[in-house]
């Protein structure tokens, strides 16, 4: 257990910059949406997205994805009905998609009525079994006024990472990844109950999986999509090789396979720290690739 929330079933997606592509479907025409939008779904706050009645959501991914758990929340989302996957769409509404629940939904949401993200993105995570999936698609009915949109949150890994060209998260002592598909790679860096004025450190390294590609100049930093008064970036800490924590700090190149030395993240929550659920991501990210 993360405190006093269930562990998730595996790490959340990153599906504002991962590559993937939101598609608004309406009818039978589907539109790509914008960071901002993406973002507007993949926090924890209370903004939303207001969609027509019965446009349907799809997520594409740019990998192969294992997906074992979601969470939406909204405001007058009439009806939601099937949840849908496919290996083989190309814009989100063509294809071949195979209905996994109909009706989606997680519990604790009522669709109907204005329902708050927090704390409940962390209580009523949906699990299921959606493997080696090109997109994911939530349905609705056409149901009258419109849908407004709050939440989805989507958890799972790529199918496989052979042959990508990217830097994953590994374990600090052991040769295995802290990515996978996994609730315990899901909660590795989940600090559950924090109390004001504390600290705690853990540890991990990056791997380069390219087999070809080298990634230079790799910076490690945090990026919260909904933050607080007190800037969740401003409370956490990094350090590698027993260097000195900064927000922010270089792990230099990367070749081909090879691994980072071990990295200290410390949570070092503030006094006056906001009461409530908060998520951030740890980005490990190179400036070019050779």
């Amino acid at each position: 257990m993360a405190g006093l929330y269930p562990d998730v079933p595996a790490p959340r997606m990153a599906y504002d910059i991962d590559g993937t592509e939101m598609i608004r479907i309406s009818g039978t025409s589907p539109s790509i949406r914008s960071l901002g939008e993406k973002r507007i779904l993949n926090n924890e706050s209370d903004d939303y997205m207001d969609y027509g009645t019965g446009d349907n959501i799809a997520f594409i991914f740019p990998q192969l994805r294992d997906v074992s758990g979601y969470f939406v929340t909204g405001w007058e989302i009439r009806d939601p009905s099937s949840l849908q996957t496919s290996t083989n769409t190309t814009n989100g509404y063509d294809g071949t998609w195979t209905t996994i629940e109909n009706p989606w939904g997680n519990s604790g949401v009522n669709y109907t009525s204005s329902t708050q993200v927090k704390p409940i993105y962390r209580s009523s995570i949906k699990s299921i079994a959606a493997n080696g999936i090109k997109a994911i698609r939530f349905n609705t009915s056409a149901n009258g006024g419109y849908h407004r949109w709050r939440c989805i949150h989507l958890y799972g890994s790529l199918s496989s990472y052979a042959g990508a060209d990217t830097l994953r998260v590994w374990h600090p002592t052991l040769d295995e990844p802290l990515d996978d598909n996994t609730s315990a790679d899901g909660s590795h860096l989940d600090w559950g109950d924090t109390p004001q004025g504390s600290t705690e450190d853990r540890q991990f390294r990056i791997r380069n999986n390219s087999a070809s590609e080298t990634a230079f100049d790799i910076t490690i930093y945090t990026e919260p999509i909904t933050n607080t008064g007190v800037l969740i970036e401003g409370q956490v800490f990094y350090s590698i090789g027993g260097g000195s924590f900064q927000n922010s700090i270089s792990i230099g190149d990367l070749a081909p396979g090879a691994t980072s030395g071990v990295v200290t993240v410390r949570r070092d929550t503030a006094d006056n720290a906001a009461l409530s659920v908060w998520s951030y991501k740890t980005v490990a990210e190179a400036t070019r690739w050779a």
